[in-house]
């Protein structure tokens, strides 16, 4: 056992290193200067359109208004990340890991409005009638559906061969049997990007990709959408009011069941209001902070970018530490590149892909340069980030010093609010995933079409017993391997959206032309 954990270590950390970094910030940039820098350009008219009427009216094709999307999005990106990530980030990284975690974040609006177009471009039907869409459905069907453009192909070979680099190095330091295994992810990862050049058998290859992606996302919903977040609500709970953990889990669970039952439409028919009201309430809780410390903000505010280009606060000055945990924790954070938004945007109601794109890329962009600058700037102006704590711990520390106790109430308060979100959003991302596969077990349209109702209840019901199990258990290991399969998702995603950059981009230019 210790072994297999030693090699899920290695993995994680190698998922969550150097390449990922690379291909998640790359692939931004590469969406970025193909799209004109459409989060610059286009940002105005997408705050419009969705907080207008049109994003909230239900017209065209899908289960939920455009604003709904948004906000089941946001759900589950507004997380424990927002509070224990931040904070995290600035430990290892200092203050200026703050303002790489925004330049993430600027760069993630590009990914996910690519994320939200090709989530609605290939988008299909339940047996229910309702919609089921995201990186599963645009790699089957674009890789066979779209000719390819050979730079695409071999712009994301050679990501994949900056993945086999870094695995066959670091193979060494695992032994025996485990080093061979990293080699053997390595050489797939050389025989992906052989295929990728050559351009053969895209449409397989896309099949594969897309059967990857969901089982990572399905064991991952279960993980860090579902048991890592109730063992978190359930820890707040106890701390802050006394509930024995037991029965946080079975009224979580209730709470969840009562929602998630009904699909994606009560879903976001709840995150409609449960979003807003929970960031008006962070936002609140935070401004007051700011506001008992506001001596304090230009100076804070301007060693976050200080320290972000010297990284002076870090051991040893190593600005590499500061970039390295920015962008890790940014990404985290606002999940662009991981394909889940997409799921969600793939349900609104709307009758042009780039339409939603427009809707889909607001998310980082609340997400992180909003939600995630309340708490960070907090913890830098209070002078809470020099006390050696981390975590949930170095955020309470940082509000107990405006508000005393009531200010680590606070932050459990936020807690709460957040992983019951997350919880909401992550079981529409596991439902949609597992029915992706079945209906690929099944290979019969009828079949899959009697087992669906069937399937759909039992998913529900076994997702709430992993909530109680989560809340009610120590996990130990399971944040390490959540956090793996978490990162595993991006790869396939990732490829999808550089291979169908084109696809992309004709939509966004076609949308664009016709609403300037």
């Amino acid at each position: 056992m210790g072994a297999v954990m030693n090699f899920i270590n290695w993995l994680d950390g190698m998922v969550w290193g150097p390449p990922i970094m690379i291909l998640l910030v790359g692939t931004g940039l590469f969406l970025t200067i193909v799209l004109g820098g459409i989060q610059i350009r286009r940002l105005g008219w997408s705050i419009r359109y969705t907080f207008g009427k049109e994003g909230r009216a239900k017209t065209g094709e899908g289960d939920i208004s455009p604003f709904q999307a948004l906000m089941a999005t946001i759900s589950g990106t507004v997380g424990i990340g927002n509070i224990a990530g931040v904070a995290t980030a600035i430990y290892h990284g200092g203050p200026g890991a703050l303002f790489w975690m925004w330049v993430t974040a600027a760069v993630g609006m590009a990914t996910r409005y690519s994320e939200g177009l090709l989530g609605v471009a290939f988008r299909g039907k339940l047996p229910d009638g309702t919609m089921i869409g995201g990186s599963f459905n645009a790699l089957e069907r674009g890789f066979a559906e779209v000719e390819v453009s050979p730079n695409a192909r071999y712009l994301a070979s050679i990501f994949m061969l900056i993945f086999a680099l870094f695995i066959g190095r670091d193979a060494t330091k695992l032994g025996g049997g485990l080093m061979i295994v990293a080699y053997i992810i390595a050489l797939l990862f050389l025989i992906l990007a052989y295929y990728l050049i050559r351009g053969h058998a895209m449409a397989s290859l896309g099949k594969v990709l897309a059967i990857l992606f969901s089982t990572f996302a399905a064991i991952a919903a279960f993980g860090i959408g579902n048991m890592t977040q109730s063992n978190s609500l359930a820890l707040g709970m106890k701390v802050a009011f006394h509930v024995p953990f037991w029965v946080t889990g079975v009224a979580f669970a209730i709470l969840t069941f009562i929602v998630t039952i009904g699909g994606i439409k009560r879903i976001g028919e709840f995150t409609e209001y449960l979003v807003p009201f929970m960031a008006i309430i962070y936002f609140i809780f935070a401004i007051g902070v700011w506001i008992k410390f506001a001596g304090k903000l230009p100076s804070a505010i301007a060693l976050i970018f200080k320290d972000a280009f010297t990284g002076q606060a870090v051991a040893g000055g190593a600005i590499g530490t500061v970039i390295r945990w920015g962008v890790a924790r940014g990404l985290f954070s606002n999940e662009a590149g991981l394909g889940t938004a997409s799921m969600a945007h793939s349900a609104a109601k709307t009758d042009n892909p780039s339409r939603q794109a427009h809707v889909a890329m607001l998310g980082p962009f609340i997400d992180t340069l909003i939600i995630c600058s309340l708490t960070g700037i907090s913890i830098v102006a209070t002078g809470a980030w020099q006390t050696g704590k981390t975590s949930t711990a170095l955020t309470q520390e940082a509000f107990a010093r405006a508000f005393g106790h009531a200010g680590e109430v606070m932050v459990v308060v936020g807690v709460i609010l957040f992983a019951y979100s997350t919880v909401l959003a992550w079981n529409y991302y596991g439902r949609q995933n597992i029915m992706y596969l079945t209906k690929w077990i099944t290979g019969d349209p009828e079949k899959f079409a009697s087992l669906y109702p069937k399937l759909h209840l039992a998913y529900n019901i076994l997702w709430v017993i992993f909530i109680y199990v989560g809340a009610t258990t120590v996990l130990e290991n399971v944040w390490t391997f959540s956090d793996m399969m978490n990162g595993l998702m991006a790869i396939p995603n990732l490829l999808g959206l550089v291979v169908l950059y084109t696809v992309i981009k004709k939509y966004t230019d076609e949308f664009v032309s016709a609403h300037p």
